[in-house]
């Protein structure tokens, strides 16, 4: 029998946090390897335009983003095994992936999973998903052309999207359970100035209606009950991180369960690094997942030859 091959550093994710760190992997030496469950790129994929990333003054698709991701990662060398991580092992000096595909050693690993969205938790939502419930506009919009949808949040995801939906939608309804929005101002200034869009405050809903597709909302406006005329429903009612794999593995977290790392990405697992959307930070952008899997590799190297 083989015996298993053992990496220098397994990259659970493959965003700009974990292709970043398989950048600087590579070039400290470290024979590192990327388990992704979607594409290159993660969730930056199928975001419709990425403004505020620097080198790229007309903005760069996300999808294009990630095609020149896998093709660095290709350039390198860097193997990327598109499977399912069930579950990991992280103490001693070997630790294990166990996939769905099989496992993979490594003598450390970098945590990079990113995050989820949270469910507003009221009835049809998980019955019509995919039929009228989304939760990525980028992804869906072009399906409620010239139709009427609602969008619920209220911070720059939420804001983005409403924005984004207005050009395919003619009505855009933009819920928010509170009476101001937490997003940056000036995307706030946009939204207000588009036509198409009416914004209800003080707005919660309590059912989405529907059999086969979404037929209309039940909301409650400023204690009122409500009916509401649409055919989608694009949810961004805030994130949690993406971390059931990690279940059983005693880790340092914060409440909401966002893992705590020092500078230099470490867990509190020796040998054990998570860097972008998954840890506890400040900002959560490309950028900054960006600058975690720099550091995560370097420290890694750091820890392993010295």
């Amino acid at each position: 029998m083989n015996e298993q091959k053992i990496y220098d550093m397994v990259i659970i994710g493959g965003g700009p946090a974990g292709a970043t760190a398989a950048i600087y992997a590579a070039r400290a030496g470290l024979a590192s390897i990327i388990i992704e469950q979607m594409n290159i790129g993660g969730e930056i994929v199928s975001t419709d335009r990425l403004d505020n990333y620097p080198a790229f003054p007309e903005g760069i698709s996300g999808a294009e983003f990630g095609m020149l991701l896998q093709q660095q990662m290709e350039s390198l060398d860097v193997p990327v095994e598109m499977t399912q991580v069930e579950h990991v092992t992280l103490e001693g000096e070997v630790k294990k992936v166990e996939t769905i595909s099989g496992s993979v050693a490594g003598k450390t690993v970098l945590i990079a999973t990113g995050t989820e969205p949270n469910l507003l938790g009221v009835k049809g939502e998980t019955e019509l998903l995919g039929r009228g419930v989304s939760y990525c506009a980028t992804c869906d919009a072009a399906f409620f052309r010239g139709k009427n949808v609602a969008v619920v949040g209220g911070g720059d995801a939420a804001l983005e999207e409403t924005i984004f939906l207005a050009r395919f939608a003619e009505k855009v309804y933009l819920i928010h359970r509170r009476d101001q929005f937490r997003g940056c101002s000036w995307l706030q200034d946009k939204v207000m100035k588009i036509p198409s869009v009416e914004i209800l405050w003080n707005t919660t809903i309590s059912e989405i209606e529907g059999e086969k597709k979404v037929d209309g909302l039940k909301i409650k406006q400023d204690g009122q009950d409500r009916d509401l005329d649409v055919q989608g429903l694009f949810i961004y009612a805030g994130r949690k991180p993406k971390t059931g794999f990690l279940e059983g593995v005693e880790m340092e977290r914060d409440d909401r369960g966002f893992i705590i790392t020092s500078g230099k990405m470490e867990t509190s697992i020796d040998g054990v690094y998570a860097a972008g959307d998954i840890r506890k930070k400040y900002l959560r952008q490309v950028i900054t997942a960006a600058s975690d899997g720099a550091i995560a590799a370097t420290a890694a190297a750091q820890y392993l030859f010295t």
